[in-house]
């Protein structure tokens, strides 16, 4: 008879990555129950996991007090072990809940642009934490920075094979999936275009970007694509399900993982690097930590996060695209994908229990 496992995430089921994943591949091993705030979204659904939705009616006490009442009711039920994502005053749960077999997950730190903002909130994780005997953290550099080192099992981010095909360099067609807010994508453009005026009559060259903003920056790139004369390489997509990307990530041969260099991205492992990675594809990478840890020589380039910086990223991708192998790019980073790092759960799990 499989063990029952609770999962306690105010992200609708379906819509946070991480623990998506860890359900699908946990649900060979486990009884399942997801709870979870219903935000309308289109529900998702695995077979066999048990997913409970709270409504989030009401103003933010009301909502917040009701969510709490429903894990703690949930908590009876006979659960061998729980894993909570965290959310601002998770705590009261282990307080009011003496269960010594629960694994406290933390995804992020804060990312806002406000040094205020971000010490508040890596403040109130690091408080909450000290509630729990078992902390996760998605990166070293991350536990390190919250002052968990000591504490904390490292749950690292990983991904799925989107594409299978293997490319060819022959031409350099460029992919960027991700959020246009807060990442200066426009210095990706102004780096292309001087590369693409320089190299077009050589090779053929073509970038896709695909992701939304919350602000204008959809807008914003398309004006600077037509400023740049780009509309005939530069393709702006708008958002793109993760279930519909697997076209692009075959037609595209070199990965954009583009985030600033700043303190607080450095210790955030980007999803995309190893999507692209683990679809053969060669790297574009900004020089943060996480990059640092995953790319080398043989599978991308590191650059700093400016345009001539990206311009000569490019450049030496163009160099090495005779020494690209994208097999083997895959190979090598095999020991990222979800499937892997789950079974490495698995095994802190029963370790707990």
């Amino acid at each position: 008879m499989k063990k029952k496992l609770l999962i306690i995430n105010q992200a609708q089921f379906g819509y946070h990555t991480d623990s998506y994943y860890w359900t699908k591949y946990l649900q060979d091993l486990f009884e399942i129950t997801y709870i979870c705030w219903d935000y309308n979204h289109k529900k998702i659904e695995l077979n066999d996991i048990n997913i409970i939705y709270i409504s989030r009616n009401g103003n933010i006490a009301v909502r917040n007090l009701r969510f709490i009442f429903y894990v703690l009711k949930e908590l009876k039920n006979g659960y061998l072990f729980h894993i909570i994502k965290y959310f601002r005053g998770c705590s009261i749960l282990k307080i009011l809940n003496l269960s010594k077999k629960i694994l406290f997950d933390i995804r992020t730190g804060s990312v806002n642009k406000k040094k205020i903002n971000r010490f508040v909130y890596d403040f109130l994780i690091k408080t909450e934490a000290k509630f729990f005997k078992y902390v996760s953290v998605i990166s070293k550099s991350l536990a390190q920075k919250l002052g968990l080192s000591k504490k904390a099992y490292i749950l690292p981010l990983g991904a799925d094979i989107i594409s299978d095909s293997n490319k060819i360099f022959n031409s350099i067609n460029l992919l960027y999936v991700g959020t246009l807010s807060n990442r200066n994508i426009e210095q990706t453009i102004k780096g292309f275009s001087r590369f693409y005026h320089e190299y077009k009559d050589i090779i053929r060259i073509s970038y896709t970007i695909i992701g939304s903003g919350y602000n204008n920056e959809e807008d914003d790139l398309k004006e600077l694509i037509r400023s740049e004369n780009l509309s005939d390489s530069v393709i702006l997509t708008g958002r793109i399900p993760h279930n519909k990307l697997k076209t692009y990530f075959d037609e595209c041969n070199i990965g954009v993982s583009y985030i600033p260099v700043t303190d607080y991205f450095d210790v955030q492992p980007p999803t995309k690097t190893f999507e692209y990675l683990l679809s053969g594809m060669p790297v574009i990478a900004t020089n943060i930590q996480e990059n640092i840890a995953v790319v080398n020589k043989e599978d991308g380039v590191l650059i700093n996060d400016d345009s001539l910086s990206f311009y000569h990223g490019l450049k030496k991708s163009y160099e090495n695209k005779k020494q690209y192998q994208s097999e083997t790019i895959r190979q090598q980073s095999l020991k990222y994908t979800w499937h892997n790092i789950v079974s490495d759960l698995n095994c802190y799990i029963k370790k707990i229990i």
